[in-house]
């Protein structure tokens, strides 16, 4: 069975290079970008997924939350 759990993204600087899970572009470090946090539950940082700003401002939360990546 498998537990859903509900989900935000908020604002963070990378500290170490990272790739958006939506786009494949690369997060340099220092860079903002948005990290899936659990709204009620915890997610380990190995598996929520992060997407670069450009991604954020273009898609916005609730259609990368809720859409596959391509």
């Amino acid at each position: 069975m498998e537990k859903i759990i509900e989900t935000r993204l908020i604002k963070r600087h990378s500290q170490f290079p990272t790739v958006c899970i939506y786009c494949n572009k690369q997060i340099l470090p220092n860079d903002l970008h948005y990290v899936e946090e659990g709204a009620t539950g915890h997610i380990h940082s190995l598996i929520a997924r992060k997407y670069c700003d450009a991604c954020y401002y273009k898609y916005g939360e609730q259609l990368l939350l809720h859409e596959l990546p391509k």
